[in-house]
């Protein structure tokens, strides 16, 4: 499949530069209608707004200018300056990076590490620690990577390259860390492939009724003397404790409310062959993952702030859609969504493991050494 960036960059290189050209011609005009205004901190900020623009839409049409391909096939991959089968291919992955705000993380770059021997005619990615290491003079045994596209800048959809990586890349489309998972084909298929006709399982940690119940005969004793005034029936107590009778009738008719929706959406979790699904506090939201959009499942420590307990992480593979409800962390630019402790969730892990081995098959694996690109 071939993959092109002319087409976002030039719109996205006209938009900036009509912003810019509006930007100064609304000011021209302002000028000379109005005149010059008193201050001056007005006209300098719409003139440093649009020089901005027009520097980063002129950048992004001297980008478009120049020669880019992209093709992904059973071959390798083909760019405008070399040709790599994927032989010649360590790791191919799509690397996430933080967009410094609550949003998630931003657009994935796709990254390149060559086999020992391959280089490509273009300068590799040297990063602090390898600049650091060659002015020491010390020798290191790492592996040579190249970054080939920001994927913000792609014509077609993510998706559609994780989706060419994930069905002609193999082993060498890194979906996970390798501290997390060793490099392992896409497109291998756990049990849930050759036994789609089982019903699944569903753990279950039952609510307790009697605290929404007792306070729904509460809600109702207090509601009957409203209910009676309202009808003409006189007031049976003191004027003054109408209020108070009003306040807390409310208050109980909301915690009614609330106690009754998480007694009916408990924490549970469900797996079968169409994926897994995880509701971690009683009335929450639950989180769903088809086993396509999985590359990897682990339990052990939590990816971002270890602890006591031992989560169950689900790793994304890279371009696919991830929940809005999923806590989100980076981890070796891979994408990390922990659900929940297993010893919160209905079973616990003597329970929970088989089950989730059942229908993850090679998708579920435990933490290994760690591995550093």
């Amino acid at each position: 499949m071939e993959f092109t960036i002319r087409g976002r960059l030039r719109r996205r290189a006209a938009g900036l530069l009509c912003t810019a050209g509006a930007g100064v011609a609304g000011l021209a005009g302002w000028t000379a209608v109005r005149g010059m205004p008193s201050g001056l901190a007005g006209p300098l900020c719409v003139l440093g707004i649009a020089a901005l623009c027009a520097v980063r839409g002129a950048a992004d049409l001297r980008r478009s200018r120049r020669p880019f391909r992209l093709r992904v096939d059973g071959f390798g991959l083909t760019l405008h300056d070399a040709e790599l089968s994927w032989e010649q291919v360590d790791a191919v992955a799509l690397e996430y990076r933080d967009s410094g705000g609550d949003s998630g993380p931003a657009e994935p770059r796709l990254v390149l590490w060559t086999a020992p021997g391959v280089k490509l005619p273009r300068a590799a990615d040297r990063g602090y620690d390898a600049w650091f290491a060659a002015a020491l003079g010390v020798l290191r045994e790492e592996r040579v990577r190249y970054t080939l596209l920001d994927t913000a800048d792609l014509d077609q959809p993510l998706s559609a390259l994780g989706a060419a990586l994930a069905e002609h890349g193999g082993a060498h489309f890194e979906t996970a860390p390798r501290s997390v998972r060793t490099p392992t084909p896409v497109s291998v298929a756990g049990p849930e492939q050759r036994s789609p006709a089982h019903p699944g399982q569903v753990f279950t940690a039952p609510g307790r009724p009697l605290p929404w119940v007792c306070l729904l005969v509460v809600a109702l004793a207090c509601t009957e003397p409203l209910a009676g005034l309202l009808a003409g029936q006189p007031w049976p107590a003191p004027i003054g404790l109408l209020g108070p009778d009003f306040a807390v009738a409310a208050a109980a008719w909301w915690a009614v409310l609330r106690l009754y929706g998480r007694w009916r959406r408990p924490r549970r979790l469900r797996v079968g062959p169409e994926g897994l699904a995880v509701r971690v506090s009683p009335g929450g939201p639950e989180v769903r993952f088809g086993w396509p959009q999985v590359a990897a499942l682990t339990v052990g420590p939590h990816p971002a702030t270890p602890d006591a307990h031992t989560w169950l992480t689900v790793w994304p593979l890279p371009g696919t859609y991830v929940p809005p409800e999923a806590a989100r962390h980076l981890v070796d630019g891979h994408q990390a969504c922990p659900l929940a402790p297993l010893d919160r969730l209905p079973g616990g892990p003597d329970a929970l493991l088989p089950a989730i081995r059942t229908f993850a098959g090679e998708r579920l694996s435990l933490p290994g050494p760690a591995t550093s690109h």
